[in-house]
């Protein structure tokens, strides 16, 4: 089994936060920031404890860390609580964790499951991280000529096969497109 935390780390590290781990209440947790954000993330064992403990576990770090962040100033205004499991959520689950999201009071807040590797931390992180100009593309997508038929297709759909068989001439596709 893959080590959160360190994964946990590994991510925010490449998207430039320095992170330290700390304990609260006997809770270990991932600590975050950089010049604009700041945060805590904590990893739970089962989607039933994420949903139950959230907003404790939001307290305590909130509590144990406030003269930390009465110093930060402007930074108070970016201050994320990220929940975290690799446990597989039931249907209801999976609104009641996209609710947590939804609350609004106290800290920004993050909450996925299904976290189990770096690509699905990646994924459940994506607000905290810098936007990424490399698209990630379905292995469909890698076959640039297939790309290309299904653009042509949505551009010009009467010329989507002629348009690339090199036995057409261009007054072919042109006659074809209707264009004179």
């Amino acid at each position: 089994m893959t080590d959160l935390k360190s994964q946990l780390q590994i991510v925010l590290q490449g998207a430039g936060y320095s992170t330290w781990l700390g304990s609260v209440d006997a809770l270990d947790i991932v600590g975050f920031e950089d010049d604009i954000v700041m945060g805590f993330a904590y990893i739970f064992d089962d989607v039933e404890s994420l949903l139950a403990r959230w907003r404790h576990v939001e307290t305590m770090l909130l509590f144990s860390h406030a003269s930390s962040l009465q110093r930060a100033g402007e930074k108070t205004w970016n201050v994320y609580s990220v929940f975290l499991s690799a446990a597989i959520p039931d249907d209801v689950q999976v609104r009641e964790v996209r609710w947590i999201e939804e609350d609004l009071e106290r800290t920004r807040k993050i909450a996925a499951c299904r976290v189990t590797d770096q690509n699905t931390m990646l994924t459940a992180l994506l607000p905290l991280l810098p936007l990424q100009n490399q698209p990630l593309l379905d292995h469909e997508d890698f076959d640039v000529t297939k790309r290309l038929r299904k653009r042509i297709s949505t551009i010009a759909p009467p010329v989507t096969n002629a348009a690339l068989d090199g036995r057409i001439t261009v007054d072919e596709v042109i006659r074809l497109l209707g264009v004179e």
